[in-house]
């Protein structure tokens, strides 16, 4: 299926933002499971329209297991604490995990406009990413630790690093697929 570039990334964004509302909302509201499994199912059907799904999942699966070991640090040292459902069995909740994905899911069409400008990208991380989380926190997703400023300190170091990495990875998986996405219109 092909649309516009315009169409392309109003749509990543659409699906990355509605995701991102199931999880924080599904979690703030009592329902972090079903919230998860919603964003997750909006995640496969970035996969279903995507130019190279297997570069996407892929970066997905990284963005995936980096974000669960950071956010893991982050909530051992007490930085904040993630709504969870009692029953879920894991250190972090299913819809942390899923989040990370979607956020991926951005930098090969929303965010590809950051590809090589990783100062850019560090300073896009260090106020965007603490925003997402008080936003999280405001929302119920989420409680900050005794040190509400540390946090935000310690989560704009983070995205100020992680953003870049994010992208400078997305271009890697570009490169090894032979995909030039400039002008690129196919596709998500």
């Amino acid at each position: 299926m092909r649309f516009s570039p315009l169409t392309t990334k109003l749509l990543n964004i659409t699906l990355y933002q509605v995701g991102w509302f199931c999880c924080v909302l599904g979690a703030a509201r009592g329902y972090p499971v079903t919230g998860a499994l919603l964003a997750l199912l909006l995640s496969i059907v970035h996969l279903l329209l995507a130019d190279s799904p297997k570069s996407e999942a892929l970066l997905m699966l990284i963005a995936c297991f980096l974000g669960a070991t950071i956010d893991s640090i982050q909530q051992a040292f007490g930085l904040f604490t993630f709504t969870s459902h009692p029953a879920w069995p894991f250190w972090l909740p299913l819809w942390v995990f899923v989040i990370w994905a979607q956020f991926a899911t951005l930098f090969h069409y929303a965010l590809y406009w950051l590809a090589g400008r990783y100062r850019l990208a560090a300073g896009f991380g260090m106020v965007g990413g603490p925003l997402a989380y008080w936003a999280g926190i405001r929302m119920g997703a989420a409680t900050f630790g005794e040190n509400p400023t540390l946090t935000i300190v310690s989560l704009a170091v983070v995205w100020a690093l992680v953003t870049p990495l994010l992208c400078r990875l997305s271009l890697f998986l570009d490169k090894e697929e032979g995909l030039y996405r400039w002008g690129r219109s196919k596709g998500l």
